[in-house]
């Protein structure tokens, strides 16, 4: 996440029914009593029953990316899949996205790659190896650092003593923040550190309440459009000699650019550091539920363009993600040539 926002539980989470077309993809129409409530749901590996198929997709907050995207490919399940029944959902995103997965909850999710490499390893804020498999990689999250004109705040070493959004709890924007404030030799107890979804951080930044924000996400960003239309905005700055060793000491950053006029006033290219997003599911998926899921993201990617740009991505990073991908997905874009 890409795309986040704080949650305590399953029953403060807020299902997102995908079944009134694109244009509902971005707006709260529903709820569900869980991922299978008949048939199968998929989320234990689906399978060959008769019965209906029930498909929950991990998202992330209301003003990140997650949110519109999975949305979009419920919708595109809904539509193109017999005796499927897709939904979506906000959660906290990539940490708690990847539990969710593992222990069944939900079909299939989005989350940061490097949380992915955490949770498959047992590394983190993972106790354990999670049975995890990648369905695809999505699409390149922009790690966007966002203060106002008016702050001192240039680059990540002067944030310290300030208040400062690290993303929302169990979060990957919160997993990437502590780690490039680390890489500046910077820890919780040298800022004021706020976890916030990108909303919240938003609203926090234009109410002067927080300094700056993180956020793990492609671009355009809502919820900095929307701040951007209240505030003038400029990027915390990544020096490139510090990019350089970022993405050489961990290898699931890359390089990333924002071009200019992305947001309002800020009309030059920035540079920030990069990580790819994974769509994750359980490694014991049937092989066959994942490839018809698979499928029908990648037939309709026209379509789900229009709900986010983030998906013009998807097939230059479809094999990019940093675990192994699933054997039913492979499959696809092997036949796909993809």
């Amino acid at each position: 996440m890409s795309s986040d926002r704080p949650t305590h539980g399953v029953n403060r989470r807020t299902f997102l029914k995908s079944s009134a077309g694109i244009a509902a993809a971005a707006t709260l129409a529903g709820c569900s009593g869980g991922p299978a409530e008949s048939g199968d749901s998929g989320g234990s590996g689906g399978g060959d029953g008769g019965g209906t198929q029930f498909v929950t997709i991990g998202t992330g907050g209301t003003g990140g990316v997650y949110y519109p995207l999975g949305g979009g490919m419920a919708d595109i399940m809904n539509k193109n899949l017999d005796n499927v029944e897709a939904t979506a959902e906000s959660t906290g995103a990539s940490v708690e996205n990847c539990r969710l997965v593992a222990n069944g909850e939900m079909t299939m999710a989005l989350a940061l790659g490097n949380s992915v490499l955490l949770a498959v390893n047992g590394e983190g804020d993972f106790d354990e190896a999670l049975d995890l498999k990648a369905a695809f990689g999505a699409y390149q999250n922009s790690t966007q650092v966002i203060t106002t004109n008016n702050s001192n705040i240039e680059t990540i070493p002067d944030m310290k003593g300030k208040k400062i959004s690290v993303g929302a709890p169990g979060s990957g924007t919160e997993v990437i923040a502590k780690e490039l404030l680390n890489y500046f030799d910077i820890t919780y107890e040298d800022i004021d550190a706020q976890r916030l979804s990108f909303s919240e951080t938003a609203t926090a930044i234009q109410d002067g309440q927080v300094e700056a924000g993180f956020w793990s996400v492609a671009y355009p960003a809502s919820s900095i459009q929307n701040l951007a239309s209240q505030r003038d905005i400029k990027f915390v700055k990544f020096p490139e000699k510090d990019l350089n060793e970022i993405t050489s000491q961990f290898d699931y950053y890359s390089k990333g650019t924002v071009p200019g006029g992305t947001y309002k006033g800020v009309d030059e290219d920035v540079q920030v550091p990069g990580v790819t997003n994974t769509m994750v599911v359980q490694g014991s998926m049937n092989d066959d539920f994942a490839y018809k899921l698979t499928e029908a993201v990648f037939e309709n990617l026209d379509t789900l363009s229009e709900v986010h740009q983030a998906a013009n991505q998807f097939e230059s990073t479809a094999r990019a993600a940093p675990i192994d991908l699933h054997p039913g997905s492979k499959k696809y874009f092997d036949e796909a040539d993809i």
